[in-house]
């Protein structure tokens, strides 16, 4: 399993705060994220929301990018959010690279 950071930002005009078709897709597809997670082999390690910044946060673990792409796509937010989908490395994984990496200064 690898771990993505997914970062979902959307215009004031299209928080579920201020526009009404967006808080329904909100509140209907916030109580179906679990199942479609679980369907998709992710795990959900964190979902945050930063209210004031109209950001979503979510640390998940997947076999793969493309379920978490898949999951961006069924979960709607892609309806109504800039979604960027980020691999990470461990600390230990990082380490590792910039142990073999060759100094350039």
């Amino acid at each position: 399993m690898s771990q993505f950071v997914v970062i979902a930002e959307h215009p004031p005009q299209l928080c579920p705060t201020s526009n009404d078709e967006i808080r329904k897709i909100f509140l209907e597809g916030a109580g179906q994220i679990p199942r479609l997670a679980e369907q998709l082999g992710i795990n959900i390690l964190a979902l945050r929301v930063f209210g004031p910044d109209h950001v979503i946060v979510a640390v998940v673990d997947s076999a793969d990018i493309d379920a978490v792409r898949t999951f961006a796509l069924h979960s709607r937010l892609m309806q109504w959010n800039t979604v960027k989908i980020h691999a990470t490395f461990s600390l230990d994984e990082a380490v590792a690279l910039v142990e073999q990496a060759e100094v350039i200064f």
